[in-house]
Order: structure tokens, then C-alpha cells, then sequence
């Protein structure tokens, strides 16, 4: 089987989407399938000059943001590129991850498998760089997604809640859209090297580059308040750098997964620490969830877009609500502190479903189940 891999980078690059990219490229390579990297196809200087003047006129109309990354301009022109470029041909099966702009308006027999971690309705003022647009651009960037869902052979998600999406808002047929389920992109611990003791003060570790998006500041107060009533607590934070200073908080501002040397710094930490605690505000898929659970950390987050598909609360984690305060936070996590059967459960529960979901190895039977059956 060939598959015409599409992708902005190359597909061993291992900074491309955190890595999700090379991990899906590793499986994939894995089952024996021939792939050929097809490098992201891009609008020529005069088709971006057009689009700058689209989304200028726009504002001057609406006086409001115009979606630059899915549009009608956009997709038609690279539909057309790509169209060309995929006549001669032989792939059995084009992968498309992410890019549904790219990919709506193409004309081809070659049959579409399209992933994503959400659809892009889903992120209109809920990310930040989603947000701010007018009704008509946001009514744009729908119309481009549904064609691109209806087109594809089969649609993967990596949560239910994206995949419920497609169906009940868009009226994708079900037996198109299945959840795959991300894994690790760092290599996991054997389950008796997690049966370790670990220091006695508890360290929670707020691992994402985003402080505001990933609220590190209710991470920060919710351990500042369990530090006031005197538990022995440490905040570790790796990848960003809000200039704390406190005895309890100590600040790595920037690991390289790519770097041998600090990839074992973070596999380090997430072994030390007892909880990943990252109270985001807006997520579809952290893998840094499925890397907690690979190590058998509870996860303390927000019950938000698809991260209940990672952290099942009350057994693996804890899901609070959006509007929860720090003192909330304080309160449910004193509760599994002053428990160490409870924590060594969540502990145990949350290794056990890296194992069963949370993994590499289980997304790649998947796809070769779609695979396999979209060529039969």
C-alpha cells in the first residue's frame, strides 16, 4: 500500500506538531506501508497579496477579523495546485493531517483520510487566534470544513468530543468518523519502574509552553494556597517562565524533546513529580496528558474541549469545572494528598489507561483498520 503523506515539514522532523506528526509517521511506517512525504503546497506571492486585500476589505466592511488560515480564496487556489499535482500519481491512500484547507476544493479518486484533534468551528473564540472574526468569516470557515468532512473517505479525531462534533453539527455520516486516540511522544516507563517511593513532598508539575492559555497563575495560586496551610508542596513548571520567586516554585523555562539530553531532564521530572497539573482554559488533545498517564501521574486539569477523553475524573485525575478558583483547586486536591491509598489508585488507573488507549501502538491497529478496509 502507498500512502501520499501531507505534511509542512519532513516527515522525521520531530518538532513538527510536538511531534504527533513523526509519531503517526512512525506507525504508519511501521504497519509496511510505502509513504511519500508531499511537502505543504502554498499560495504563490500574487494569491497572498489577494488574500491580504480580502481580509482588509473585510475589516474595513465588518470591522472584524477575517479567518486567513480557512477560506474560500485560499482553499479553491491550492485545490487546484494540489489537484494538478496528484494526476500522476499512485497512491492508494492520501493521509491529510490537519490541513482541510488545503484539501477541500481538490478533485481526485484517491481516497482522503483526514485527522485533526478538532474541528475548526470548535475553535472560533475559543483560541485565541480563532477569535475576533466576523459572521461571515466564521460562516466561511464552516462551509470549507463541512466539504472537506463530507469529501474524505474517513475523518479521524482524537476525542469524542471532536468526533461528536463532525457528526451532530456538520450531519457527517458516523460510519466516516472514528477517534483514534493519541499516545506518547516520549518513550513510556516499564509499569514496575513507576513502583518507586518518591520524595515526600508532593511536586506538581505544570509542564506547556502557554502560562496564559494553560492558566499557570490558578496552578501557581492553588499550590500557593496548599503551601500557606503547610503541606510540604512544590510547583515544578517546565517550558515557560512567569519570574516566580519562591522557595516552592522552581522554573525551566525550555526543554528540547528533540535534545537526548533534555528529553531525559523531562522523562526525570515526570517521574519525580505526583501530579501533572495543568488547569487549562482551552485544549483539544494535550499530549502531555497521555505522557503523564505513560508515567503514571494523576492529571489535575479542566473539564474542556477533549481533554475528558484523556482524564477520566475521579479516577485517573481530577476534571474541574471552567469557573473554578484556586481555593476550589486547593480543596480537591487536599482530599487526594491526605489519601495515599486514593493517590496510589489514581496513580495505578491512570498507567493502566496509557495502556489500554493513551498509546502508539493502539492507534496504529486502528488506522490499519481503516486502511484496509477503504481499499478492500
Amino acid at each position: 500500500m502507498k500512502i501520499g503523506f501531507y505534511s509542512s515539514m519532513p516527515l522525521e522532523n520531530k518538532a513538527n506538531w510536538s511531534g504527533t506528526m513523526y509519531k503517526m509517521y512512525e506507525q504508519i511506517s511501521a504497519l509496511g506501508y510505502e509513504i511519500e512525504w508531499i511537502p505543504q503546497i502554498k499560495l504563490d506571492e500574487q494569491e497572498t497579496a489577494k488574500l491580504t486585500k480580502i481580509q482588509k476589505l473585510f475589516y474595513t466592511i465588518f470591522h472584524r477579523g477575517y479567518n486567513t488560515k480557512v477560506n474560500f480564496h485560499s482553499s479553491k487556489k491550492l485545490g487546484k495546485k494540489i489537484s494538478s499535482f496528484l494526476k500522476d500519481k499512485n497512491y492508494d491512500i492520501l493521509f491529510v493531517p490537519t490541513y482541510l484547507n488545503d484539501f477541500a476544493f481538490v478533485k481526485t479518486r484517491i481516497p482522503i483520510i483526514y485527522l485533526n484533534d478538532a474541528n475548526v468551528a470548535q475553535l472560533l473564540n475559543y483560541y485565541p487566534y480563532y477569535s475576533g472574526f466576523g459572521w461571515l468569516s466564521k460562516w466561511e470557515t464552516k462551509q470549507v470544513e463541512k466539504i472537506m468532512l463530507n469529501k474524505s473517505a474517513i475523518n479521524i479525531f482524537s476525542s469524542e468530543w471532536a468526533a461528536n462534533y463532525a457528526v451532530q453539527a456538520y450531519g457527517i455520516n458516523p460510519e466516516k468518523v472514528k477517534v483514534l486516540k493519541f499516545g506518547a511522544n516520549l518513550k513510556a516507563p516499564a509499569a514496575e519502574n513507576l513502583i518507586q517511593e518518591k520524595n515526600k513532598e508532593f511536586i506538581f508539575l505544570f509542564l506547556a509552553v502557554d502560562w496564559e492559555r494553560k492558566r499557570g497563575h490558578l496552578a501557581y495560586e492553588t499550590i500557593k494556597i496548599l503551601h500557606q496551610k503547610g503541606y510540604s508542596v512544590k510547583l515544578q513548571i517546565i517550558g515557560c517562565n512567569p519570574n516566580l520567586n519562591e522557595t516552592w516554585v522552581n522554573i525551566i523555562p525550555y526543554l528540547n524533546k528533540n535534545n537526548d539530553e533534555d528529553l531525559a531532564k523531562i522523562q526525570a521530572h515526570l517521574l519525580q513529580s505526583h501530579f501533572l497539573f495543568v488547569p487549562t482554559k482551552a485544549d483539544c488533545t494535550p499530549i502531555a496528558f497521555c505522557e503523564a498517564a505513560a508515567y503514571g501521574l494523576p492529571i489535575i486539569t479542566t473539564d474542556t474541549g477533549g481533554v475528558s477523553a484523556h482524564v477520566e475524573n475521579g479516577k485517573t485525575g481530577l476534571l474541574l469545572s471552567q469557573n473554578s478558583s484556586a481555593k476550589e483547586y486547593a480543596a480537591a486536591i487536599e482530599k487526594i494528598i491526605n489519601n495515599e491509598e486514593l493517590l496510589h489508585s489514581f496513580s495505578q488507573q491512570a498507567r493502566i489507561k496509557y495502556e489500554k488507549e493513551l498509546n502508539w501502538e493502539i492507534w496504529r491497529k486502528k488506522f490499519k483498520e481503516i486502511t484496509h478496509k477503504i481499499i478492500s
